[in-house]
């Protein structure tokens, strides 16, 4: 004798309907901003917490901590919208690469009191791709990606990353 459960066809309706609805009210936003970090003391905004004590070349198992300024322009005079807050572990034994966690936060502007959680790979070679997790405010429950690219580097202690974010919330 074969059961038959009536209700099953109907909850799968109820679940699509309510998935597709969901979507239908989302809304894409695009941001271009830039993150400044300086590395020099005694304003370092990133230092290294943790240093590697493995005999691996590089700095595999470093864990640093970052709270950079979030600007809208490259310029160290543009205009300050916010703050880049994490932590980096060097996560590679082959290359130098970190797994970066990243809390934007507004503080200036239309995105003031909101913020976005950003996870995902970093590395010195070309445009890194992070996704978009989570967010706050106006960006609760934010999904999406960050492109980012180094315009200066260490070298000079000023570090500048371009981001472009495509949020869907």
């Amino acid at each position: 004798m074969a059961y038959y459960c009536s209700f099953k066809p109907s909850l799968l309706f109820l679940l699509f309907f309510i998935a597709t609805s969901q979507a239908r009210d989302s809304i894409t936003t695009h941001l271009h901003f830039f993150i400044h970090e300086n590395v020099n003391r005694p304003n370092a905004t990133a230092i290294t917490v943790v240093n590697s004590t493995t005999s691996n070349p590089g700095g595999f198992g470093s864990i640093g901590i970052f709270d950079d300024e979030l600007r809208e322009g490259s310029s160290v005079d543009s205009k300050l919208i916010g703050r880049a807050q994490g932590m980096a572990p060097e996560v590679s034994l082959s290359q130098t690469a970190w797994l970066v966690l990243i809390d934007f936060v507004f503080t200036d502007g239309e995105y003031n009191g909101s913020s976005l959680m950003v996870v995902g790979r970093a590395t010195f070679e070309g445009p890194t791709e992070r996704s978009i997790i989570g967010g706050t405010g106006k960006f609760r429950m934010a999904r999406g990606y960050t492109i980012n690219k180094l315009l200066s580097g260490a070298p000079t202690g000023h570090v500048i990353a371009e981001y472009d974010a495509y949020i869907v919330h």
